[in-house]
């Protein structure tokens, strides 16, 4: 049971509480002062009575004692009986024996029993008071006196004193109550006043009520602040009403903006949830049947990674400009978030017209969108599903029509596949790759292998190139190609490119033990370079290193060379500036531009494979390996040829000015535990041992 709430009194009732409780306590202690007071007065008019009341009685008993005359002692002890207070009293000699004694008459049994042996004192006892006192003949003892008083007396006088004071007291006590009651209800009055007011607005809801600034100084400040402050809320109160009004007027415009993405003006993901909602609802009500089209841009992260967010979202903008022309309205249109977008369409939909749109939809989007001064290429990947001929729920259409977009993508992309009963094989393994690149580095599935890189005229080994790989518990060994792609799309290529780094680094520090001038490559992805958090552990991996300048080079995809803006030449930089050598890999088949080269600070060239193993088959294949052979050295930057496969392709790429090269013919990528052994022959024996 929860505790009670403490009853909350006035601020009168707590001052007149106060009051009396501190009337009461000032009254008992002068009540107990003068109690006390009147206590030793007793005590000490007792004391008093007994020493006046032994002297005399010793006095006249000296002669009794000194000749033992019992007689005279009796009759000076009877004369005690004229003294209502004394009870008893006795006369002893010097050895203590009773010479005389007196006991008042009518006593009942006396409060003490009178000793010979008693020294000169006085004993107390709430019945009585018994004083001994010697009795003297020239200073010398001749006896002992013992005479005892009843405190009865003292009682009566003491219990009337008391009783006065308490009568006292009490009257006291009248005349206070009232009087705090008065002096609370003249303090509190101008608050009482002020709590009505304050009242009546919170019922009333009227701030133009004021209250009466009177009484004390502090209430009069607390009443013209409390005026105040309404004066504020009647203003505030008409301004509030204005901004109400515009508020709500805002609230239906809101609740517009709440259904539609803010980029490309088509319904977001709230609307289309609801729109699937009512579409099913509707097809199991009508029995027609409707449709779900899932929509993914292939090359959209390029084009936003390499132009820019401003040229995505221009991009996006386009995208679905073109889905609304082809639906004829923007009807079942919507955006989901970044490059995916959907479509419903219902009101008996057949599966020949499902495929009419998809189609249509893939030839809108795969033509060529302007941003700007530039022009980009995406296409789409398209999954339907038609409900409820190919699903039994509203969940199962959902899922359906998304593996059927990725059945279209493992396919080759630029492409729309409907769904048909079964999940097939291709879309089971891209989403067991997708929850498997989520978990990869952390459950220790990711490791490095390392190529050679030599030089084609000695066949030394000059540096090594580091190769991510991925072995999967379940798929085994899976390509490069395939999970790096996937592994950018869900984000996670960030932290996998920045262990890769560092696993690379620490492997290069050892092996320059036993080649010192030993250099090393390490692949980075365009999502890397993505902003500035993203760079600086890529920086700082290497500053830990302590490794030379250039010892270690980063190798950036060509589409990287699109985007000049000084943001990305800023980044260039920075990597340049921490020790990094900058190479542009598979150079001369993606965006090749020498305007765009000559604004990089690159250090190498990279000649992609396709070229090496064209130069023995076509004229064309060898010129354009020959014409990268001599930008590079236009540029003055080394120039590396991949995929060298034979004796010929070395010799032949010697001969065009190439002078390092990496391919099967000299190793294929190796173990890191491999390396170092074939390392230190090929350095005692000035070649590289395949």
């Amino acid at each position: 049971m929860a505790a009670s709430r403490p009853e909350r009194r006035s601020i009168r009732r707590q001052l007149t509480d106060m009051g009396l409780r501190l009337t009461t306590t000032v009254l008992a202690l002068l009540a107990l002062a003068v109690a006390l007071h009147e206590v030793y007065n007793r005590v000490a008019s007792v004391r008093a009575t007994l020493d006046t009341q032994t002297r005399m009685v010793a006095a006249n008993s000296t002669a009794a004692l000194v000749f033992n005359n019992a007689g005279e002692a009796h009759e000076i002890l009877a004369s005690l009986a004229s003294l209502p207070d004394v009870q008893q009293a006795a006369l002893f000699d010097l050895a203590g024996h009773p010479v005389a004694g007196y006991v008042r008459e009518g006593q009942s049994a006396p409060c003490h029993t009178l000793r010979g042996d008693h020294r000169p004192d006085t004993d107390w006892d709430w019945c009585g008071v018994v004083a001994y006192r010697t009795v003297s003949l020239h200073a010398r003892p001749v006896g002992l006196l013992a005479l005892e008083v009843g405190l009865r007396p003292a009682y009566v006088q003491l219990v009337l004193a008391l009783g006065f004071i308490g009568l006292v007291t009490v009257a006291a006590m009248a005349l206070a109550a009232p009087l705090w009651r008065r002096l609370a209800d003249r303090l509190t009055q101008p608050l009482s006043e002020l709590v009505q007011v304050t009242e009546r607005v919170r019922q009333e809801q009227n701030y133009r009520l004021r209250s009466a600034a009177s009484g004390s100084m502090e209430a009069a400040v607390l009443a013209n602040a409390f005026n105040e402050m309404m004066a504020q809320l009647e203003k505030r109160d008409v301004q509030l009403t204005e901004e109400l009004d515009q508020r709500r007027r805002a609230e239906v415009r809101l609740n517009d903006l709440a259904y539609f993405d803010n980029v490309t003006a088509l319904h977001n993901r709230h609307y289309f949830k609801e729109r699937v909602d009512a579409a099913v609802e509707s097809a199991r009500r009508t029995g027609a049947s409707c449709a779900l089209l899932y929509i993914d841009l292939d090359g959209f992260k390029q084009v936003n990674d390499t132009l820019g967010h401003e040229a995505g979202d221009e991009l996006l903008t386009q995208v679905g400009a073109r889905l609304v022309e082809v639906l004829h309205g923007p009807t079942g249109v919507a955006r989901l978030g970044g490059d995916e977008f959907a479509v419903i369409l219902d009101g008996g939909v057949t599966t020949e017209q499902l495929e009419g749109v998809a189609a249509k939809l893939v030839r809108a989007l795969r033509e060529p969108y302007a941003l700007g001064a530039r022009t980009a290429w995406v296409s789409a990947s398209i999954g339907g599903c038609l409900f409820p001929d190919q699903a039994d729920s509203r969940e199962a259409w959902l899922r359906h029509a998304d593996s059927a977009m990725y059945e279209a993508k493992a396919a080759g992309k630029n492409g729309w596949r409907l769904h048909q009963r079964g999940l097939s094989p291709e879309i089971s393994r891209h989403q067991q790759l997708e929850q498997g690149l989520r978990v990869a580095l952390g459950d220790g599935q990711l490791h490095l292998v390392y190529q050679p890189r030599v030089d084609l005229a000695s066949g030394q080994i000059m540096g090594l190139e580091a190769l991510l790989r991925w072995h999967h518990p379940e798929l085994g060994s899976v390509a490069p190609d395939e999970f790096i792609p996937i592994a950018e799309a869900i984000g996670v290529i960030v932290p996998m490119g920045l262990w890769m780094l560092r696993e690379a680094v620490q492997q290069l520090t050892e092996w320059r033990a036993v080649a010192p001038e030993l250099h090393l490559s390490v692949n980075i992805s365009a999502r890397q370079l993505t902003d500035d958090a993203t760079l600086e552990p890529i920086c700082q991996a290497m500053r830990d290193s302590g490794l030379p300048l250039h010892a270690v080079e980063l190798e950036l995809t060509e589409s990287l060379l699109v985007d000049r803006s000084p943001t990305m030449l800023a980044r260039l930089a920075t990597l340049r500036d921490a020790g990094f050598g900058l190479a542009i890999d598979d150079f001369g088949i993606g965006y090749s531009s020498l305007a765009y080269l000559d604004s990089f600070p690159i250090t190498t060239l990279k000649i992609d494979r396709a070229f090496v193993q064209a130069m023995h088959d076509t004229a064309r294949g060898k010129a354009i390996a020959r014409a990268i052979i001599a930008i590079g050295q236009a540029l003055r930057v080394e120039v590396v040829a991949e995929g060298i496969e034979t004796q010929a392709d070395a010799d032949l790429l010697l001969r065009l000015g190439c002078r390092r090269g990496q391919g099967y013919w000299y190793s294929p990528p190796l173990a890191a535990a491999e390396v170092g052994p074939r390392l230190a022959q090929s350095q005692r024996e000035g070649r590289w041992q395949s």
